[in-house]
């Protein structure tokens, strides 16, 4: 009859499964979910993503540099006061011609160290010249007796000296010392009988 459905069976459905269309209906195609975004639309949330997370990658690029060029001048204006400060020192003691260098606590530095180990002391000037500096030996260099302590002079570059070293009481010199020869003393002394018995320390120097 006219006003009736058509029926029709589908040749891949399951048996007893029909699609029933009546007239001035269009079968419905399947498409995307509804919540799914188009596709450009997608791209473009991705790019707009990706170009403010490079902005913020620029951004912290930039202020890193920057901390490196203010940590970069920081250490360069610190070097340079510490050159300048060691100038000022050779210039103030340029007359100066007798060094003092105290230790305390001897005992325990000596039981620090093993046979053939110095102690440095800090770098100093004197006379005008900078870079002069001992190194004592508190077991002994390689070379001498047994319960002895070494000491040694060492000067800067392209000098010459002639000078006391003393450790304590003890003296030994005048001798000739430059950057090649440094001065000094295999078997200076028994160390603990130059020990300051109140404070015990020892005072470590050259004159001339």
């Amino acid at each position: 009859a006219g006003g009736a459905g058509v029926a029709a069976r589908s040749s891949g459905a399951r048996p007893g499964m029909e699609t029933t269309m009546r007239p001035g209906e269009q079968l419905a195609l399947e498409g995307p979910p509804a919540n799914q975004p188009a596709t450009l639309e997608g791209l473009d949330h991705e790019v707009k993503s990706l170009r403010e997370a490079l902005e913020a990658e620029r951004a912290e690029v930039a202020r890193i540099e920057f901390s490196l060029g203010e940590l970069f001048m920081r250490n360069a204006c610190e070097e340079y006061l510490h050159r300048l400060e060691r100038r000022i020192q050779v210039i103030e003691n340029k007359e100066v011609d007798t060094i003092h260098w105290r230790i305390e606590n001897v005992d325990k530095v000596r039981a620090g160290f093993s046979r053939g180990q110095f102690l440095a002391s800090p770098a100093f000037s004197a006379c005008g010249l900078d870079g002069f500096s001992f190194h004592l030996y508190p077991r002994g260099d390689d070379f001498c007796e047994e319960g002895y302590c070494s000491l040694y002079f060492h000067v800067p570059a392209e000098t010459s000296v002639s000078r006391t070293l003393f450790l304590g009481r003890r003296r030994h010199g005048p001798m000739e010392a430059d950057a090649l020869k440094n001065c000094g003393v295999s078997e200076m002394c028994v160390l603990s009988n130059e020990i300051d018995k109140e404070t015990g320390s020892v005072v470590v120097g050259v004159e001339g």
